[in-house]
């Protein structure tokens, strides 16, 4: 694929991504837990993290951070989602090279879920300190297994849906 073909998908991916995540916050959870969310933004870093690589997936995630901070967000909206982002990304990039096709998507997602919450929840122990956060650890960890898990099963159903190589083709990026 030429380079224009490359940025021009690269784009493509970060606007989904970006407009995933804004369609998700538009969505209002009737949780009395501040902060979850889906993770639909996700789905689509899933996806490149699999069709493509961790450093493609990586650009992409704090592309789209960058992006919701300025739009919707404040400096320290950006920090919850870059520590999320990193934290997320790298144990995914992790557990699916180091699983050799053992773990699941399903299973590196979930993982991805729990640890971008925890990510999070290491920023706002800076801010406040540990000590009151203590007990949203079980509450965080249980919602990003679920979400992750959710995300996953999507992503798996996206990937086994969408052809092999996205950028071929008349008509397509």
């Amino acid at each position: 694929m030429n380079r224009v073909k490359q940025q021009a998908e690269f784009a493509v991916y970060t606007s989904l991504a970006f407009i995933f995540g804004y369609i998700e916050s538009l969505i209002p959870l009737p949780l009395p837990f501040p902060g979850m969310k889906l993770g639909l933004a996700n789905l689509v870093i899933m996806i490149i993290l699999y069709r493509k690589n961790f450093a493609y997936a990586f650009g992409a995630a704090m592309l789209r951070n960058i992006l919701n901070a300025i739009t919707f967000g404040s400096l320290f909206s950006f920090f919850y989602s870059l520590a999320g982002s990193t934290a997320s990304l790298l144990i995914m990039a992790l557990m699916r090279r180091w699983g050799n096709g053992r773990l699941s998507i399903l299973s590196v997602s979930a993982l991805g879920g729990i640890f971008h919450n925890m990510g999070q929840l290491i920023v706002a122990s800076f801010l406040v300190g540990p000590a009151p956060l203590l007990w949203y650890v079980p509450i965080l960890y249980f919602s990003g297994l679920l979400t992750g898990a959710a995300i996953g099963i999507i992503s798996g159903q996206c990937l086994a849906r969408l052809p092999k190589d996205i950028g071929s083709g008349a008509g397509n990026l």
